[in-house]
C-alpha cells in the first residue's frame, strides 16, 4: 500500500511542471480585441471597402463602449479589410470571403461585389454574437473584449446566387444583408453594400404583356392560345413566330431602358400567366409530342430564342428566366435550357407537412431531379404561408431546413420563399420566426437551426421563449390535416391533426408561463400576438374556451375578434379586402372565424351556424345543462 502511495506522488511531482505549463484559456490560443485595436484599410479605399470599415468600426464601438479607429497605417492590433488585408481569396467563389488570422492580427477579405460586406456581418455574428432577428431586434453584447482563436481561417462561399423570401422584417436592408438576402425584388441594397440580383421589367406571370396577347385579341387571333377548342388570352401561342418577334422587341427594348452592365446578374422574366390555358393549336402539339409530350417544351424553346437574341446583342450579364410551373412543371425530352435561361421551379402543389424527398411529393421530386439534369440555372420559387387562412397556424417548420437542403443538393442557384407578403394587413403568427429560418437556412442550408430557433425566441420572446419552443414543438408534430398531409394553398385552417381537450390545456398553459414570464411589454405583446393563431385555432375547431359546452362561447368569439382587430388585421384572406368594422355582430358571435370574411347574406353555412346558435342560447335549461358540463370538464 505504502509503495503504491509513493508511486502516485512520484508521479504527480512529476507532472507538476507539465501542469503549470498549460496556457491559461486565452493565453497563445486567443487574440484579445479590445477598443486599443484599429480597422485597418487601404489608403484609397473603394466603397466597398469604407462601407465594410464602417460596420466594423460602429459595432464594435458599441461593443467596447468606446470609439474604434480606421486608420491606414498599423503595425499592429488592426483589423485588415479588403486590399489592405493579406487574405488570399483568388480560389474563392464570387461573393466569398476568407476570415484569417495572420501573425497576431485579423485579415478579412472578399470577392466579386459583396463578399467582402457579408464578411463583416459573419465576423461581428461569429465573434461578436451580434444577431438580426428582425428589422426591430439586434442583439449585440457588450463586453471590455472579444477572443479570436489564433487558428481561425474562414472560408466561406455563397450557396446560392440569389435569395429572396418577404414579410416585413426580410424587406429591411439590415437585416438582408446580415441574414444574407440578395434578390434586390424586394429590397434595395446599394453599390457601396454589393448591389443585388434584379428582375427587369417585372417579377413574375409577364408573357401576356410581353407578346401583347390582349392587344391583337381582335386582329390576330391566331397570337392567342388555342385552348379547348377557342382561342384565348389567358396564354399566347408559342410557337407563332410574330408572338415571338413581339415578346423579342419587348425584352430587348427593357434592357436597353434598365440594363446595368455594372450588375453581377440581371434576369428578365418571361413566366407563364396563372392559368391552366396553354395553347393546344396543332403547331404547339406537335412540338410537345416531339420532345416527350410535355407543355414545357414549347416554352422552353420560346424562351431559349429570346436568350438567344439576348445574348447577341451583347447583354452577357442577363438571363431570361421562365417558370416550370402547373402545366409546365415536368421536364421535356431532347431539348436544353440555355445557359443564360433560367428555370424557376414552383412546388405550388407539394405536402407541407413533408418535406420535398417525402413520397407524397414524389411527383414534384422526380421533375427538380429531371430538370436539375439539364439545366445549369435553376431557381424555385417556394411557399410558406397559409393564403386562404393567414390567421391560423403553419405548421411548416420541420420543412424548412430540409427542403433549402434539397434544393442546393439539386444544383439550385437561387430560391424565392413567397410569405405572407401583407403581414402589414394581416400579423398573428410567427411570421418573423419563420422568416429568419429560411434566411439562415438559405445563407447555410446546414446550418444549427436549433440553435438559431432557440437563440431568435429568447430574443423575441423573452424569457418565454423555451415555453415558446415547447408550443412550437407541439405544432409541428401535429403538422397535417387527418390524413397526415397539408397543402398552403387549397387546405382549410385545419393544418393541424386534431388536440385532445387535455392536451389544449396544457398548451394553454404553455402560452400563460409565457405570457408570466415576459419582462418588456414588447416581449408580451410578441406572445400574444402570436397567440392569435392559437385562439383562432381553438375557434375553428370549437376547442378551450371556444368549445360548444361552454355558455361564453359567443362572448370569447366576439372577444377574439376584437383582439385581432386591435392587432392591425384588415385582412382574412389573400386578394379579399373586407372592411373588417362592418362584419355583422351575429355572423362574428355565432359562426367560426373562418366565415366571418363571408358574411350571412352571402352564405347559407353561416345563416344555419346563426340560427341553431341562437336557438341554443335561448334555451335556459339546454344553455345551463351544456354550462354545466362545460365548468365540469374545465374546473
Amino acid at each position: 500500500m505504502k509503495k503504491a502511495v509513493s508511486v502516485i506522488l512520484a508521479l504527480v511531482l512529476i507532472m507538476l511542471p507539465v501542469f503549470s505549463a498549460v496556457p491559461a484559456a486565452s493565453e497563445n490560443v486567443h487574440i484579445m480585441i479590445d477598443k486599443t485595436w484599429k480597422i485597418l484599410l487601404p489608403e484609397n479605399p473603394t466603397d466597398a471597402e469604407q462601407f465594410t470599415a464602417g460596420k466594423l468600426k460602429k459595432c464594435l464601438s458599441e461593443v467596447f463602449g468606446a470609439e474604434i479607429e480606421a486608420v491606414s497605417s498599423a503595425d499592429e492590433k488592426f483589423i485588415a479589410v479588403g486590399s489592405a488585408s493579406a487574405c488570399d481569396v483568388s480560389g474563392v467563389a464570387d461573393n466569398g470571403y476568407r476570415i484569417m488570422v495572420i501573425d497576431g492580427n485579423i485579415h478579412i477579405n472578399g470577392t466579386a461585389q459583396r463578399g467582402l460586406q457579408i464578411a463583416a456581418y459573419r465576423f461581428l455574428e461569429e465573434f461578436c454574437g451580434r444577431k438580426v432577428y428582425t428589422s426591430k431586434i439586434t442583439a449585440l453584447p457588450q463586453s471590455e473584449s472579444i477572443l479570436v482563436p489564433v487558428d481561425t481561417d474562414i472560408v466561406y462561399e455563397p450557396y446560392f446566387e440569389s435569395t429572396d423570401t418577404d414579410w416585413r422584417s426580410p424587406l429591411d436592408t439590415e437585416y438582408s444583408m446580415a441574414n444574407g438576402l440578395t434578390n434586390g425584388s424586394r429590397r434595395s441594397l446599394s453599390p457601396e453594400m454589393g448591389g443585388s440580383v434584379d428582375y427587369l421589367g417585372g417579377f413574375c406571370h409577364t408573357i401576356g404583356w410581353l407578346c401583347e396577347t390582349e392587344e391583337y385579341a381582335d386582329s390576330h387571333p391566331e397570337y392567342l392560345a388555342f385552348h379547348d377548342g377557342e382561342r384565348t388570352a389567358e396564354q399566347p401561342c408559342l410557337t407563332n413566330p410574330d408572338v415571338l418577334r413581339i415578346c423579342t422587341d419587348n425584352v430587348l427594348r427593357i434592357l436597353e431602358e434598365q440594363h446595368n452592365p455594372d450588375a453581377p446578374l440581371q434576369i428578365v422574366s418571361v413566366t407563364q400567366n396563372d392559368n391552366y390555358s396553354n395553347c393546344e393549336c396543332e403547331n404547339c402539339k406537335a412540338f410537345e409530342d416531339a420532345h416527350g409530350g410535355k407543355p414545357s417544351a414549347s416554352m422552353l424553346n420560346f424562351v431559349n430564342s429570346i436568350a438567344d437574341a439576348v445574348k447577341e446583342n451583347g447583354y452577357d450579364n442577363v438571363a431570361i428566366d421562365t417558370f416550370a410551373y402547373l402545366y409546365t412543371l415536368e421536364a421535356p425530352k431532347g431539348i436544353t435550357p440555355r445557359e443564360n435561361v433560367i428555370i424557376r421551379m414552383c412546388p405550388i402543389n407539394c405536402c407541407m407537412a413533408h418535406a420535398l424527398d417525402a413520397v407524397c411529393n414524389r411527383d414534384f421530386y422526380k421533375a427538380l431531379e429531371d430538370w436539375s439534369g439539364i439545366c445549369k440555372r435553376l431557381y424555385i420559387w417556394d411557399y410558406a404561408t397559409h393564403y386562404l387562412h393567414p390567421c391560423a397556424i403553419l405548421p411548416n417548420f420541420g420543412i424548412i431546413q430540409r427542403n433549402i437542403q434539397i434544393y442546393y443538393e439539386h444544383n439550385v442557384k437561387g430560391v424565392y420563399v413567397e410569405g405572407n407578403y401583407f403581414i402589414d394587413s394581416c400579423d398573428t403568427e410567427f411570421a418573423e420566426l419563420r422568416a429568419y429560418m429560411i434566411s439562415k437556412c438559405m445563407q447555410d442550408p446546414y446550418c444549427d437551426l436549433d440553435s438559431e430557433i432557440n437563440g431568435f425566441l429568447d430574443a423575441y420572446y423573452g424569457p418565454g421563449g423555451g415555453y415558446m419552443r415547447r408550443i412550437i414543438d407541439i405544432f409541428t408534430k401535429r403538422a397535417g390535416t387527418f390524413d397526415g398531409h397539408m397543402n398552403f394553398l387549397y387546405g382549410s385552417w385545419a393544418v393541424m391533426r386534431p388536440i385532445m381537450s387535455a392536451e389544449v390545456r396544457a398548451i394553454d398553459n404553455l402560452w400563460k408561463q409565457a405570457e408570466l414570464s415576459a419582462k418588456t411589454g414588447e416581449q408580451f405583446a410578441n406572445i400574444k400576438r402570436s397567440e392569435l393563431s392559437w385562439r383562432w385555432w381553438k375557434a375553428n375547431a370549437a376547442k378551450g374556451e371556444f368549445s360548444h359546452l361552454n355558455p361564453k362561447r359567443a362572448d370569447m368569439l366576439e372577444e377574439l375578434y376584437r383582439d385581432i382587430l386591435n392587432a392591425g388585421v384588415t385582412v382574412l384572406q389573400e386578394f379579399v379586402d373586407e372592411d373588417l368594422t362592418e362584419i355583422d355582430r351575429d355572423v362574428i358571435r355565432y359562426s367560426p372565424p373562418d366565415q366571418w370574411h363571408v358574411g350571412k347574406e352571402s352564405s347559407a353555412l353561416v345563416r344555419d351556424f346563426i340560427k341553431i346558435n341562437k336557438l341554443v342560447e335561448k334555451a335556459p335549461f339546454i344553455f345551463a345543462l351544456v354550462g354545466y358540463i362545460y365548468n365540469l370538464i374545465h374546473s
